[in-house]
């Protein structure tokens, strides 16, 4: 893994590949977090990730069948930009960007990309409003 300046990591991380995560600097990850890195997972300097956060970065190919289907693994990366916040028992799943300053709520599954300084929240995860204070962050 690779790890920025003044990180705290609770206890309970469980990472799978971890070659394949850059964590940036001054990050807070709650307790019991789980990073599958398959596609590669990229946490920005200043972000935060409350207890049971999960992120995934493969899917088993939907087009086979059966055993086949759990033997072949599609990859995306997920990014996570600076300033973010993602609640407790979020779910980030493969291929979504997550911009900069922007807030999943609690129990949200983020499906696909969301735009820098909104708060999002949902099954699936969708923008409801700005976050506070988001204008005055610097990229």
């Amino acid at each position: 893994m690779t790890v920025g300046d003044r990180v705290s990591i609770k206890q309970g991380l469980r990472v799978d590949k971890p070659h394949k995560v850059t964590i940036g600097s001054d990050v807070r990850i709650n307790a019991d977090c789980t990073l599958q890195a398959h596609g590669g997972i990229e946490i920005g300097d200043l972000s935060m990730l409350a207890a049971r956060v999960t992120i995934v970065t493969a899917n088993h190919d939907l087009s086979r069948r059966g055993v086949e289907a759990f033997d072949t693994l599609v990859e995306a990366p997920v990014r996570i930009g600076r300033h973010c916040w993602l609640g407790a028992g979020a779910i980030v799943l493969p291929g979504v960007t997550i911009g900069d300053g922007a807030v999943v709520g609690a129990g949200s599954v983020v499906t696909r990309d969301l735009p820098p300084g909104m708060v999002c929240v949902g099954v699936p995860a969708r923008p409801v409003r700005e976050r506070p204070g988001a204008e005055a962050e610097s990229p």
